[in-house]
């Protein structure tokens, strides 16, 4: 029972960015996240729970490898970045802590497929953390400033300040929701991958109160996600969602209708609320060369120039894991290296240390590109096994659906939605909460085929039905 309460509250709690900053960076009055050693809650809450895994090991001896063909590339991705660290000449410490996290989230993955025999485990929680994130969204966007949960992680967000995430209506700056996430985009697409995966619950066949309640779920999640105005989280819900709904047309179109009875009204609610807000949705698709998501689509450009500087003296290797930011972080046009790199130094005035760098910090952010950020930082290897990984989800996915099931169906678009995102962001590979996003629909996707008999043993495979 405890530990079926500490994993509810560990998956509840990788959207808060709560942590305690051991070793801070700050360049020019500026927190700089990517080159700071920080514990986070969720660090402590996975140790926790697979610790007393560890202790109720000791007693069952049992221990399930998944599906091979997912397991075996996070191994190999997992033992590449501690490979990495042997040719790091920028910050050791960034990339042990980068591969540290990153085995540690695999720990969660191989916990989740170990002691989860039932996929609503994973749902619960997750649903309480899209009703917590979802609210404090709406709360953030409508008072158009931040709540004041520096405790839970929230970030400081006053609009009228530079770099803060904003669209203009008629001259004036309207705050982009974040919930307790860093950005709004990743807010985004936490919603969207939560969403992704949970929608099967609306098909519950309990009493009607059950299903009306799921979609209240959903709908704070969706208008959470709308007041992130996350164009990539929108285009991942909007085209999975589209081709979930061809789906159940074609194979459970009386479920569909009769969850839409239901949940028709919550929908309507949506629409509203969503519609009310065009006038901050219109300008994030707009194609203005003077508006600010021009000013993001140049800045994406930009970068990719800069991934080929990063990327080119290390082909076959990559520069590290970790250390893609601190090899453009620097004050000239060309990639840094050990002796280049700006030295650390004490600022009283700042309370921390500090790079001495010329250069202004909102110039410098990662590819946005999982893609080329696994290029540069792992070389082909890395790429190449961050892709086996993608792939094998979604094909893995596709033999669930073959067997007709929502949840096979709800992994494909999760999975679906990873490969999306990763084309235009970055925060899947270079933040932990981006990391444990990625963990946790890759372990979906595994508890689902463990418990529906694949596993390799194909002539013994229990069904898995719609109301599950």
């Amino acid at each position: 029972m405890v530990n079926q309460y500490w994993l509810g509250l560990t998956l509840f709690a990788i959207p808060f960015s709560t942590r305690k900053v051991i070793s801070p960076v700050f360049y020019q009055g500026t927190f700089v996240d990517y080159a700071s050693i920080s514990l986070f809650v969720s660090d402590l809450l996975i140790a926790g729970l697979l610790l007393l895994w560890l202790i109720d090991f000791k007693r069952t001896g049992r221990f399930k490898l998944g599906p091979k063909l997912l397991t075996i590339p996070l191994l190999l991705l997992a033992g590449w970045m501690w490979v990495s660290l042997l040719w790091v000449s920028t910050d050791i410490l960034v990339g042990v802590q980068s591969a540290f996290r990153f085995s540690l989230y695999l720990g969660l993955y191989f916990y989740l497929i170990n002691r989860v025999a039932e996929i609503k485990t994973l749902l619960y929680p997750l649903a309480a953390g899209v009703v917590a994130q979802g609210g404090i969204a709406i709360g953030q966007y409508f008072v158009n400033h931040s709540l004041g949960l520096k405790w839970l992680g929230e970030s400081v967000l006053d609009p009228r300040e530079s770099g803060i995430p904003v669209v203009l209506i008629d001259g004036v700056r309207q705050l982009r929701a974040h919930g307790t996430l860093p950005h709004a985009n990743v807010l985004g697409g936490y919603l969207a991958l939560s969403l992704a995966m949970m929608w099967p619950l609306l098909f519950d066949r309990n009493r009607v109160t059950n299903r009306l309640m799921w979609w209240g779920v959903v709908g704070v999640g969706l208008v959470g996600l709308a007041l992130s105005l996350s164009r990539s989280a929108g285009i991942a819900l909007i085209g999975g969602g589209a081709l979930v709904v061809i789906w159940l047309l074609f194979k459970h179109l009386n479920k569909l209708w009769s969850s839409l009875k239901v949940g028709w009204p919550i929908m309507v609610a949506v629409i509203v609320v969503v519609a009310s807000q065009w006038q901050a949705i219109a300008p994030r698709l707009s194609s203005d060369p003077n508006t600010l998501e021009q000013i993001s689509v140049d800045s994406r450009i930009r970068q990719w120039g800069e991934f080929r500087q990063v990327y080119s003296p290390r082909v076959l290797t990559g520069v590290g894991i970790g250390q893609y930011f601190l090899s453009i972080w620097r004050p000239e046009g060309e990639v840094a290296s050990a002796d280049q790199m700006p030295s650390w130094q004490y600022r009283s005035e700042l309370g921390g240390w500090s790079y001495s760098a010329a250069r202004s910090l909102n110039y410098y952010q990662p590819v946005h590109d999982v893609y080329l950020l696994s290029l540069a930082e792992l070389g082909p290897i890395g790429a190449g096994l961050w892709v086996w990984m993608i792939v094998v989800g979604v094909y893995l996915s596709m033999k669930l659906v073959k067997d007709q099931t929502v949840w096979g169906m709800a992994g494909l678009w999760a999975v679906l939605s990873v490969a999306g995102i990763s084309l235009v962001d970055h925060y899947f590979w270079t933040l932990p909460s981006g990391r444990l996003m990625v963990i946790l629909v890759l372990g979906y996707i595994a508890v689902l085929w463990v418990n529906s008999g694949y596993n390799g043993k194909r002539g013994n495979r229990k069904s898995t039905s719609v109301s599950e």
